[in-house]
Formats: C-alpha cells, sequence, structure tokens
C-alpha cells in the first residue's frame, strides 16, 4: 500500500489523528504604543552560584536505544547539589514516532490542566525548525485506562509506532483516541507555549524580535491546536530596548513572565506584565546574579507555592512571586541534576505536582518535592 493511501485510510478511523499543514487564520492585531514600563535602574539579588554548565551534548533516556524505545520501568533522576532537594520518576513515556520514525523527537513546551488531567505539548519537526504543531494529551484516560503510568509504561510508544508501520490493534486505536494531534503551523522556536490559568488560554511567542523591535505572541485554539490570534507590540521605553524572551508562563492571577539573560555574565533578568488579544505592557521586576545554568531553556510556575520557575538543563532554580523585585539571597532556590538531559519545561497541577518535560526520548518526569 502507498504511504500516502496508508496514512489517509488510518487518520479516517482515529477520530481526532491529523498532522497536516495549515495556514493558521489567526486574527492579527499590532500594538501602537510601546509595551515596555520605563525603568532607570535594576533590582538585583546575589543569590549563590548554583550555576550548571551546559556540556555541549545531551544525553538519552537510560535503555531507551537498548529497549528499542518500548521502555516499561521509570527513569529516576535525584538532585546533586542546590539548596532544594528533588527527585523526578517517569510519569509517561511520549510518543516517538507517528507517520514516520522519530516525528515525534523534538518537544519544546508543555501547558497542563490545573488538575493536571490534561497537557499540550507544542513539537518543532526537526531540531531548529519554526515549524510545528501542539499535540493533546487525555493525561487521565492513558493514565487510569491503560496504565500508561504504571503496568502498562510502553502502551503509548507501542500504539504510535504501531500507527506508523500499519499495525494498528482495538487497543492501540484506543490508546490513539487520547491523543489529539493539531496541523503543523510557524510555531517559531516552539519552548514558550503557555496556560494562562485565569483566562484558560493559551499563549505562546512565535517571534522575540530584535531589541526594542516587533515581537510576536499569538492565543493558540484549544479546538484547534493552531492560532486564532496574534499580537505584534514592541518592548521599548526611552533607552531601554529589550528583546522578548523564548519563554512564557503565567501566574494564578493571570500575570504574564519571561525571563532573559544578561550578556557577558551568568546573571537574569525576569519581567512581569500582561497580555491579552490587544495589547501587552511589561515591566522589569529583578536580577538574578546567578541564573540556573548556561542555556535559559523556559519558565514556570506552580500556584501551591506561588513561586516562578527558572529552567536550564539540569538546574532549576525558583523564586517567590510575592517577594519580586524585593528578593533575598534566601528566597532563592536552587536544584541540580547530573542527568546530561535537555530540560525543556517543568509544568505544575493545583496540588503542586511537578512535571518535567525531557527528549531523546520524549518523556515526562514527576516530582512532588520542588515546591
Amino acid at each position: 500500500m502507498k504511504t500516502m493511501t496508508k496514512i489517509a485510510l488510518l487518520t479516517s478511523a482515529l477520530v481526532g489523528l491529523s498532522l497536516t499543514s495549515t495556514q493558521a487564520n489567526a486574527k492579527t492585531y499590532t500594538q501602537k504604543g510601546y509595551g515596555l514600563t520605563a525603568y532607570s535602574s535594576v533590582k538585583s539579588v546575589n543569590n549563590a552560584n548554583h550555576f550548571v554548565t551546559h556540556s555541549g551534548a545531551y544525553a538519552s533516556s537510560p535503555n531507551y536505544y537498548a529497549l528499542n524505545t518500548f521502555q516499561n520501568q521509570p527513569t529516576v533522576y535525584k538532585s546533586n547539589g542546590g539548596n532544594k532537594s528533588a527527585t523526578f520518576k517517569t510519569a509517561f513515556f511520549l510518543p516517538v514516532s507517528y507517520q514516520r520514525s522519530g516525528q515525534f523527537g523534538n518537544p519544546q513546551s508543555i501547558a497542563m490542566s490545573k488538575n493536571g488531567d490534561e497537557a499540550y505539548i507544542m513539537y518543532t519537526l526537526t531540531g531548529g525548525s519554526n515549524t510545528g504543531f501542539v499535540v493533546h494529551y487525555d493525561l487521565n484516560k492513558l493514565r487510569s485506562t491503560f496504565g500508561a503510568s504504571s503496568s502498562s509504561m510502553d502502551i503509548i510508544r507501542r500504539a504510535s509506532n504501531a500507527y506508523a508501520k500499519n499495525k494498528l490493534t482495538p487497543q492501540y486505536k484506543s490508546v490513539l483516541a487520547a491523543i489529539k494531534v493539531g496541523p503543523t503551523f510557524n510555531t517559531g522556536h516552539g519552548q514558550s507555549m503557555a496556560l494562562n490559568p485565569k483566562t484558560n488560554q493559551l499563549w505562546f511567542v512565535q517571534t522575540p524580535g530584535t531589541p526594542g523591535g516587533y515581537a510576536t505572541v499569538q492565543r493558540l485554539s484549544k479546538t484547534s491546536l493552531k492560532p486564532d490570534t496574534t499580537l505584534k507590540f514592541r518592548l521599548r521605553s526611552g533607552r531601554n530596548n529589550v528583546t522578548m524572551g523564548e519563554n512564557l508562563t503565567f501566574d494564578a492571577k493571570g500575570k504574564a513572565y519571561f525571563s532573559s539573560l544578561v550578556a557577558g555574565s551568568k546573571a537574569m533578568r525576569i519581567y512581569q506584565g500582561s497580555i491579552n488579544t490587544k495589547q501587552t505592557k511589561f515591566k522589569l521586576v529583578q536580577q538574578l546574579k546567578y541564573r540556573p545554568g548556561t542555556i535559559n531553556q523556559s519558565v514556570g510556575y506552580s500556584s501551591k507555592s506561588n513561586r516562578l520557575f527558572l529552567i536550564s538543563d539540569d538546574a532549576i532554580t525558583s523564586v517567590p512571586v510575592s517577594k519580586l523585585g524585593r528578593l533575598k539571597a534566601k528566597d532563592v532556590h536552587a536544584t541540580t541534576f547530573g542527568s546530561g538531559r535537555e530540560f525543556e519545561a517543568v509544568v505544575f497541577n493545583k496540588a503542586g505536582t511537578g512535571y518535567l518535560l525531557t527528549n531523546k526520548g520524549p518523556e515526562l518526569l514527576q516530582t512532588n518535592s520542588l515546591n
């Protein structure tokens, strides 16, 4: 059977499964005024140095290749440094193949529902690509019905692999029915998708722009899994010209946050503001003398502890939202690991359970000790 025919037949049999290119018809707004509050000084905290240097290469999940990607025993990582200990343990081994081998190999960001029963993951087609797609996972069904977090940890990968090889069984079809794959579109880097818990909307940074130049953020439809609104804006104020970070999160009140590196140092700046369909406004609220590590991967938020989590590879730093602008060194929590993995993002449910997204191969690891 020809490949395209096979895909068409399988897609018609599986509700919600598609991976086709689309030109997103997102309504576009261009903000007239600038989106940055003026500042003349930077409030900095001299936090402890737990900086983790990126090695230049990433490790794979243990036994990922030896078991032909079908892992069925959880990976466990325990922190090896910092002032806050934590342990991560695999909750879900995510798909690797889909219509072709390795198609789900580049997860970049994750957003999770408040109760932790649903997750949205943004992927890019290949490393460095600006084209990608979003996948919705019914985690509750995958966990409770198919044992994807316990007795059958390999079930998701086996089902998606069977789809790629045209060897679907009734059980695998049922597993894949809990996974909805959206169309491809211009995602940019893809590492910034986040859920605003106040509005229940998904947003991401498509283009960070240049210092003071136009940046682009988009709202993502949960139904179509493609952008439905685009906002263009400039972060300028007097002599201050800022580039929108390629990361984003929201707190419980709907305030938006992104972080950026300070050139020539190990410092990091945190910006707080708002994003809606027609305008945005940010202000610089804090600088850390020492960021988590070399790569600025993402920023997350936990409503249980009301803390921001700054993510780098093998390193997580958190700060209390209520003390931003007047942080003391003791307020800054740092947790480091020696996994060698790429830490894409960390998200939390309302109970405070954290989920770490990694690749090689893609998985979600769970922790209850970061808060």
